[in-house]
């Protein structure tokens, strides 16, 4: 790490110099190695490839939070942090638009800066409104780099800050603000970042305004509310699951969970999400029976391959699985 940045009274920014060249798409995450590696938690890529020096990670403060406790208070420059390679589809080139709103609230606003750089500055004929909501003006991340962006590209860059703290009726996400403020909503690709239930209600009501489902995009690499996958009954079939090269074995019940089954083998496996989106456990099936689940974090010719998000895959048989 070459350097910390502090944004907000609880964001901070961690400068990185990665030691050889890293691949990324703007607006895509890294899964991080936290405390001294012995978890792993998804962040987003706040630099743009390019465009910024080095990579950065910026991260808010949530109490209890054993990543973002660790990267904001023990992690210091000079020391080295592990990533995966790049990974999810929340970018321009997945969403591909003449015309874009970016809907954003809080630290939703990392992938929306990292993707607005990239933007202005490869692709000069598309129109960008941002629409960022938070709670008080000292919330406000990138707030310098932001009035910087909107004084360099007046025609290219429409940004309304929605600070709760001014007033809640004049800032909360409904359909007469979006109107109000984005009145081509129709015409425009959408795309929002923040809680799920913020995601949830941008993407609802750009349908109700006219944004076909194809042009609606949201972020997903955080957990869902909901299982992966379903409950079965202890006294089902039982059958082996063999992990290649390295020979690893474990068994699941009919139907089981097949990364459940491994790590209570005790197999390492990398899982951030846990939900089928951020596709950090995908293995590629080399024999066997299974059924999935969610399979958003992989591509048509992953899935034409045999790879599976061992989250949401179930065990219907003897497995053979490998890592790649």
């Amino acid at each position: 790490m070459r350097a910390v940045r502090r944004e907000t009274p609880d964001v901070w920014t961690l400068e990185l110099e990665p030691g050889g060249h890293y691949d990324y798409l703007p607006g895509q995450y890294a899964l991080v190695g936290v405390d001294h590696d012995r978890q792993v938690r998804a962040y987003t890529l706040s630099s743009t490839p390019g465009l910024s020096t080095g990579l950065s990670l910026t991260v808010r403060r949530i109490e209890q939070g054993i990543g973002s406790n660790w990267l904001t208070g023990q992690v210091q420059p000079g020391d080295t942090l592990r990533l995966s390679p790049a990974q999810g589809r929340f970018t321009p080139g997945h969403a591909p638009g003449d015309a874009y709103l970016f809907l954003a609230a809080g630290c939703g606003i990392t992938p929306v800066m990292s993707m607005t750089r990239w933007l202005l500055s490869h692709r000069p004929e598309v129109h960008l409104t941002v629409l960022y909501h938070v709670r008080r003006e000292q919330d406000v991340i990138f707030a310098d780099e932001w009035r910087a962006l909107v004084r360099q590209y007046p025609r290219q860059l429409t940004l309304h800050r929605l600070i709760r703290e001014h007033g809640r009726e004049h800032t909360q996400l409904s359909a007469t603000l979006l109107a109000g403020l984005v009145p081509d909503i129709a015409a425009r690709t959408v795309m929002s970042c923040g809680p799920e239930s913020y995601m949830q209600s941008a993407s609802l009501l750009a349908s109700q305004l006219g944004v076909p489902s194809e042009r609606i995009h949201s972020e997903t690499f955080l957990p869902k509310n909901t299982p992966a996958v379903e409950a079965v009954p202890v006294d089902a079939p039982r059958h082996r699951i063999v992990l290649e090269p390295w020979g690893d074995r474990a068994e699941a019940v009919q139907g089981g969970n097949l990364l459940a089954a491994l790590e209570a083998q005790g197999v390492p496996m990398i899982a951030a999400c846990r939900s089928g989106d951020c596709g950090s456990c995908k293995l590629k099936v080399l024999s066997g029976d299974y059924r999935m689940g969610a399979q958003t974090a992989l591509s048509a010719q992953e899935l034409a391959e045999g790879w599976v998000l061992a989250c949401c895959c179930s065990v219907e048989g003897d497995l053979v699985v490998s890592q790649g």
